[in-house]
């Protein structure tokens, strides 16, 4: 079992929440490139959950934990 950081967990949300507040603050700051810049930036988050959605699905690798360490009946 490979132990994960606080860093691999959370990276990728925290850097997408920062995406979609400088998004924001990009929207309100002028016009031209500012909107420009808020559009990419408010699109990254839903660019990344489309890249995920749309990956096909793992299958369980045989003998995975959750068949190894059953509780007994």
């Amino acid at each position: 079992m490979s132990h994960k950081t606080n860093r691999r967990i959370f990276g990728v949300p925290i850097l997408l929440g920062i995406a979609t507040m400088l998004g924001l603050g990009a929207g309100l700051i002028g016009d031209g490139g500012w909107d420009t810049a808020a559009g990419l930036l408010l699109a990254a988050p839903l660019v990344v959950t489309a890249w995920y959605w749309r990956r096909p699905s793992v299958s369980p690798a045989r003998g995975s934990r959750s068949q190894r360490f059953t509780i007994p009946a």
